[in-house]
């Protein structure tokens, strides 16, 4: 076994030993796809008046994933939080004493976790709130249709940015409380309050540009022309968090613990 693989066994370890984090997981899971079905159901109730706007594809995902976003970004914080709480960390950087392994281990593991409990949760949204819009009397989307399976998937890698981007916040401000605080003003309060309270070209920068809501273009099927096209939304979430990740490696390598 590698140096690497070695580590990141410890790390999943880590985290599966604590029962609140598979408790979490799964309750995550269940309200992304609970909500997002009472979210379709409400939605689909007025689909006539939305037109070609209506998006069930997106609409069956984003009502759950707009509460369990901040579970996920949440658990990605306490994995390297969790140990500076404890002083368990001091015993991590013994064992590993190259930090950068470490750290990427705990990113590896966790980007792992949230990719694959993502897709579960996307998948199951995705079918759950497509049922419940059929019975409503509005049009389901179905995996084969244009965009759809690129929609689903694409829910479950916005769940691994999330998480990493918790991790990364983690790793720079070592508290959970002031780390989470942070995650949650990134991917909730500023793309979702702050539009409406910001002059309008600030707010509608924000709409299109913040990493987050660019971001959420890849799970929509509608197209929007004022919105990124969706890869290249997806890319630009993916291209803040792999900055916060190299800063939060750079510090992490020159900080005492």
């Amino acid at each position: 076994m590698s140096a690497m693989a070695g580590t990141m066994r410890s790390e999943w370890t880590k985290f599966r030993t604590i029962p609140s984090n598979v408790a979490i997981l799964l309750a995550t899971v269940a309200v992304m796809v609970g909500a997002g079905a009472l979210t379709a159901n409400g939605a689909s109730k007025g689909y006539r008046g939305a037109g070609a706007a209506f998006d069930a594809t997106y609409i069956s995902m984003y009502g759950g994933f707009l509460f369990v976003q901040i579970a996920v970004g949440s658990l990605g914080v306490l994995v390297v939080t969790s140990e500076y709480a404890t002083g368990m960390i001091r015993t991590s950087l013994t064992v590993v004493p190259r930090r950068g392994r470490l750290l990427a281990a705990k990113v590896w593991t966790f980007g792992l976790i949230a990719l694959v409990t993502g897709e579960i949760a996307a998948f199951g949204a995705f079918l759950f709130g497509q049922t419940v819009i059929s019975a409503a009397g509005a049009p389901p989307a179905a995996l084969g249709q244009a965009g759809v399976l690129r929609a689903v998937v694409g829910m479950g890698l916005i769940w691994v940015l999330v998480g990493l981007t918790g991790v990364a916040f983690g790793s720079l401000l070592r508290d959970t409380m002031a780390a989470t605080t942070v995650v949650v003003a990134v991917n909730f309060v500023i793309p979702i309050i702050g539009p409406r309270l910001m002059p309008d070209a600030v707010g509608d920068w924000v709409t299109t540009y913040w990493p987050i809501s660019a971001g959420l273009q890849v799970t929509t099927t509608v197209p929007h022309a004022e919105r990124l096209a969706p890869w290249t939304g997806l890319g630009l979430m993916a291209g803040f968090t792999a900055v916060l990740l190299m800063v939060s490696f750079a510090v992490f390598r020159s900080r005492d613990a």
